[in-house]
């Protein structure tokens, strides 16, 4: 009987483990199945837009760009040549080269990897999991997290080539304001590339917020993946963030990633020993070698100051530029819906007629829309006897 009792008591523990990873598992794929198939959809109509959108106005810019620094080439080949040969030079990178290299297909010489974006590093990591359960998950959604998978590839890529572009095109714009200013004065191409290299920076912007705006077909699967402990354990090990600044549950590999640094405590150490063997004037001698340092550093920034300051701006910039933060949404963006709704004079407790009105405008800008608008007369008749009737159809534009 003894024997009997510890035998059960030994497979116990056992028996129970294995109950609960199976019931764990079984939880896993009932949470995958009931992933919506809008989830993965909707994330892949959003890559496509984004990275099309990406695309299109870093080529639309481009040529814009292009066409201004050519008419800037050809005011500068009559009015300083040296100065011409010297921004347009063979091994110059340009915005017409780079057009041609857009349009061409060719790999751009810029390199550059967009800054962290934590929508994208959560959907990419989701989708490298969904990857890993093709045993559990219906084929078709498989195939769509598959080809999602690589729209995000495409997504990160173009992120990059809008980042690497934009710090290009401001570099070139104010290359082309300090050298070009002088020679040609406040040309109107050089306030049009300064205008448009703001435009574009926060146009990026935009299509990012569009792009990171979750929809409610996005959360319900976020939630379901949230809930299942293998995953979130994934995402601690696999995410971008992760990998950048291993985070704890990283085991091993958090641990070595902090081998050999110094501690502040040992650093202040050294310092101290250092300045004790200095003497007894040593302390003196490195403050008045700080405050030099000081010194110097601020007849740097000065000078560098001076050197980039055009025309009473600063930093390659030409002054009185107030933008027009319409030009960086979509159209969609700047359209205002309105309804109106008014009453005739009444007779006793009924009105004699209603007026329904429905306008749309356009924001030209923050302070103005321009538009149209349709309204529609319905007679009520009269409190002793109710009649509906047609009285009259408008139709009005207006500014406001």
């Amino acid at each position: 009987m003894s024997k009997l009792l510890l035998i059960i008591l030994l497979v116990l523990p056992f028996s129970g483990s294995s109950a609960m990873a199976q019931k764990q598992a079984d939880s896993t794929i009932e949470s995958l199945q009931r992933i919506p198939s809008k989830y993965i959809t909707g994330i892949d109509k959003k890559a496509s837009q984004y990275a099309s959108r990406l695309l299109s106005k870093t080529e639309k810019t481009l040529t814009k760009l292009s066409r201004w620094e050519n008419k800037i080439k050809s005011l500068l080949e009559k009015t300083s040549p040296e100065t011409s040969a010297r921004l347009f030079a063979n091994n110059q990178p340009t915005f017409t080269s780079l057009l041609q290299q857009l349009k061409s297909g060719e790999a751009m010489a810029l390199q550059y990897e967009a800054s962290y974006s934590k929508y994208r590093d959560n959907v990419t990591t989701s989708l490298k999991y969904l990857q890993q359960q093709k045993e559990l998950l219906d084929s078709g959604i498989f195939n769509k997290v598959k080809a999602t998978s690589e729209k995000m590839k495409e997504v990160a890529t173009e992120e990059d080539k809008a980042e690497a572009m934009k710090l290009f095109i401001k570099e070139r714009k104010r290359q082309l304001i300090e050298q070009a200013f002088n020679q040609i004065g406040s040309s109107k191409y050089l306030t049009k590339i300064n205008k448009e290299a703001y435009y574009y920076t926060e146009t990026l912007k935009n299509y990012k917020e569009i792009f990171s705006d979750s929809k409610k077909a996005e959360e319900t699967g976020k939630n379901i993946l949230n809930k299942i402990p293998a995953f979130q354990k994934f995402m601690q090990q696999n995410s971008q963030l992760a990998t950048m600044f291993r985070l704890p549950g990283n085991g091993v590999a958090s641990v070595a990633s902090l081998a050999g640094l110094q501690t502040r405590a040992s650093i202040q150490s050294i310092i101290q020993d250092r300045i004790a063997s200095g003497g007894p004037n040593a302390q003196q001698q490195i403050s008045q070698n700080l405050q030099a340092a000081q010194a110097e550093m601020t007849k740097l920034k000065d000078k560098l100051m001076n050197a980039t300051r055009v025309g009473g701006s600063e930093g390659g910039e030409l002054p009185d530029f107030k933008p027009n933060t319409q030009r960086s949404k979509l159209f969609s963006q700047r359209i205002e819906y309105g309804f109106n709704l008014q009453f005739d004079k009444t007779n006793n407790l009924l009105p004699a007629a209603t007026n329904f009105g429905l306008s749309v405008g356009y924001k030209i800008n923050d302070k103005s829309v321009i538009g149209i608008g349709a309204s529609y007369k319905l007679g009520m008749g009269a409190i002793d006897r109710i009649r509906f009737s047609h009285q009259g159809i408008g139709l009005r534009s207006f500014m406001d």
